[in-house]
């Protein structure tokens, strides 16, 4: 009865949770490509299915939260053959980067094929302030 088991090492470990895969492939990661410019970064988040109310983009203590989250439903009926589908789905994914030197009230943001594009421009270089004085 034992060999109708499958036991490799995976199962051999007490931390073992076979929910772990499960629910593990059902997380949706937001592919990102991010590129720099002399005057800002921009920042390329796939998030295909969402509709532009479902995406949230917020800058706080230096970090750039982006987050976006869907439900969806359907039910379908037919009375002459008896049968009712009801379907339901949820997606979210949330993405965050650090985001010092950023002027973030400048930041814009565009949502369009699926694809959201962020623009951050970056905040000037400070020049150290540098003074003579006259020596009497």
């Amino acid at each position: 009865m034992f060999d109708l088991i499958p036991f490799t090492t995976k199962y051999r470990s007490m931390n073992y949770d076979p929910f772990r895969e499960f629910f593990g492939s059902m997380t949706v990661n937001a592919a990102t490509d991010i590129q720099e410019t002399d005057n800002a970064f921009l920042i390329e988040t796939e998030l295909p299915g969402y509709d532009k109310a479902d995406i949230h983009v917020a800058v706080k203590d230096g970090i750039l939260s982006i987050s976006a989250e869907h439900k969806a439903e359907k039910e379908e009926k037919n009375e002459e053959n008896g049968y009712i589908r009801r379907e339901r789905s949820w997606g979210s994914c949330r993405r965050s980067f650090d985001v010092e030197g950023i002027d973030a009230s400048a930041i814009n943001a565009e949502y369009v094929n699926g694809v959201l594009k962020l623009t951050l421009p970056k905040l000037p270089e400070s020049q150290p302030e540098h003074y003579e004085v006259e020596v009497k």
